[in-house]
């Protein structure tokens, strides 16, 4: 891995959003937080750890009205309690960091609702052992429900093989209510969805618990598909005829590990983007930038990822099956 690929250490590595130089005006896409990037000699990249306050925030009603320092959580088995733990128990574990990005099952172009973070804390099975609790040898699934009423399911395979992390930390400070305070599951490999927020109650079951959105026509299992999304410049881009653009994106396939991203000119071949930050570590996105002197005329470019295992972004911009999860090589249009 070269330097370039490295993530750098302490706040530094938080890097700036978007730069514009060249005396081209900024044109911003109404309601989202993007810049238009053009060359320039500090190689503006997106960042790496996705701050608290700019990380996507999704539920499916409120947030709930829960005071973190108080709410306790139960651990149950089929319903009947075993025990209990808050945030004051869980501050008084060792609790270790681990990098990890998140995606919406719902994210797709138009909603890139995807953030890395660093959090803290461990993982459920050291959580659970503290708390003297064993799981059940009869038990399929974790059922899990949070103080705003979601629930979700999980194979409880996932609590060694991921294995399933609960986190009260984020990016060194302690978790924000938004994101689940006092505590929140992280499952690598699944969406967002199956990240619960808020728990009140982890159940072992005997049965397949049958998650909230699988009623709506949503995966059940919501496993992460490799995708690939153009961040910036937004889509439409009108620029003077041989101005250079600076395009930056990201690339994710949950455990399977980015390995390549390319992009492509009016269906033309595919050129190998900067992968300018890559870690190598399953779970964590890759983030990506090609540059391109825009000739006259109208063109679509368009980016795609390969994983390490082979599997690659939809050919097409759109992707397959929405409720499984946005897969799609993401395209935009630009003019000069």
């Amino acid at each position: 891995m070269n330097d370039s690929n490295r993530r750098p250490a302490g706040p530094d590595r938080r890097v700036v959003l978007g730069w514009l130089s060249g005396g081209l005006a900024a044109r911003w896409l109404t309601g989202c937080d993007r810049l238009v990037v053009l060359e320039d000699p500090g190689g503006a990249q997106l960042q790496p750890i996705t701050p608290n306050d700019r990380f996507y925030v999704y539920q499916y009603q409120e947030i709930p009205a829960i005071d973190p320092e108080r709410h306790v959580v139960s651990v149950s088995v089929e319903g009947a309690e075993v025990a209990t733990f808050d945030r004051a128990f869980l501050d008084g574990l060792p609790a270790r960091e681990r990098e990890h990005t998140l995606e919406c099952v719902g994210a797709r172009p138009g909603l890139q609702n995807l953030g890395n973070a660093v959090w803290g804390g461990l993982p459920l099975g050291e959580v659970l052992a503290a708390l003297g609790v064993a799981v059940p040898p009869d038990a399929v699934d974790l059922a899990m429900f949070g103080a705003d009423d979601y629930h979700a399911g999980i194979p409880l395979t996932d609590l060694v093989s991921g294995p399933v992390w609960l986190v009260w930390r984020m990016n060194g400070e302690p978790l924000p209510l938004a994101h689940g305070a006092p505590a929140r599951v992280l499952v690598p490999g699944r969406y967002g969805m199956k990240n619960l927020k808020w728990p009140r109650e982890l159940r072992f079951v005997r049965e397949p618990h049958a998650s909230f959105w699988t009623q709506f026509g949503w995966s059940e299992p919501a496993p992460y598909r490799p995708n690939t999304f153009v961040v910036q410049p937004p889509d439409g881009l009108e620029v003077v005829p041989d101005t250079v653009v600076r395009f930056v994106g990201t690339a994710f396939a949950g455990e399977d590990v980015i390995a390549r991203v390319e992009v492509s000119i009016d269906g033309g071949p595919w050129a190998d983007a900067e992968l300018d930050y890559a870690t190598e570590q399953p779970g964590v996105w890759v983030l990506w930038s090609f540059r391109w002197r825009v000739p006259a005329g109208d063109h679509v470019v368009q980016a795609r990822c390969t994983t390490t295992s082979g599997a690659r972004s939809h050919p097409t911009s759109e992707g397959t099956a929405p409720l499984e999860g946005y897969d799609g090589s993401m395209a935009i249009r630009v003019r000069a």
